[in-house]
């Protein structure tokens, strides 16, 4: 399995790809592996809420909902936009038992929104740290089979959204499901002793990202082999949202 992902890593290094939200059959095996690990009580209130299932939420927000940190990779934003403060409303309102059926339909399909948002690094934004618009390239004066690439201006974004994905094109959500237990190892017990805390997430989805840029500054010269680590950290922070999902539902739908 390693083999064959980093064999996907070399080719899909060698393709420009349009930006995007993490694609929906991943989205979709996000919300599978959350439902997997609902409570008996919390899968009931969610079809009671929502009248269908986790799985088939589509995300109205394309999966871009954004959350700002300070420049020490702290998340005190009070603006209403935020996702992480749009989700901090949607909690409240689904522990409110005066809510209407509306508001907590509502509350419910954005608190999964932006819990699953707030784990992908490209919707993490750090108060003066460069945000986006770079991206490595292959066209560094370099022979085509080097395994050095130099840092380009394009495409943070395409990175974290598409590119590490692009090769797996034909997944099937099951799919990203059995790879995603094989790259962890069963660390699902880990999850259940966490508490609910949203804007900790998005510090720690903030500490990937701050790592991330210190390799990846414009004209950097990477070694390949961090472009494959990379698509092997996005992979987790998939994982860890469907964890922490599910933490928040089975905590919140009481």
């Amino acid at each position: 399995m390693k083999a064959l992902r980093y064999m996907l890593g070399l080719l899909i290094s060698l393709v420009a790809i349009e930006a995007s939200a993490w694609t929906a059959e991943q989205n979709k095996a996000i919300l599978m592996l959350a439902k997997e690990n609902l409570s008996g009580k919390a899968k009931r209130k969610v079809v009671e809420i929502l009248g269908t299932e986790l799985p088939a939420i589509k995300f109205e927000n394309k999966g871009k909902s954004k959350t700002r940190l300070n420049e020490e990779g702290k998340s005190v934003t009070t603006d209403e936009k935020d996702a992480i403060v749009r989700l901090e409303k949607a909690i409240a309102t689904l522990s409110n038992r005066a809510a209407s059926a509306e508001e907590r339909k509502a509350a419910l399909r954005t608190a999964v929104e932006t819990s699953v948002d707030i784990h992908c690094v490209a919707n993490i934004l750090i108060d003066k740290h460069r945000e986006a618009d770079f991206m490595y390239g292959r066209d560094n004066g370099r022979p085509k089979h080097s395994r050095w690439f130099k840092v380009e201006d394009r495409g943070w974004e395409d990175m974290w959204h598409k590119h590490f994905h692009k090769a797996l094109g034909a997944f099937s959500a099951e799919m990203y499901i059995y790879d995603w237990h094989i790259a962890t190892k069963g660390m699902a017990k880990n999850y259940k002793r966490q508490e609910v805390a949203p804007r900790a997430w998005a510090e720690k989805t903030g500490e990937i990202a701050l790592k991330a840029l210190k390799i990846f500054q414009p004209k950097a010269i990477v070694d390949r082999i961090e472009i494959v680590r990379l698509e092997e950290t996005s992979n987790q922070c998939m994982y860890d949202a469907a964890f922490h999902l599910a933490l928040l539902l089975n905590k919140t739908l009481k």
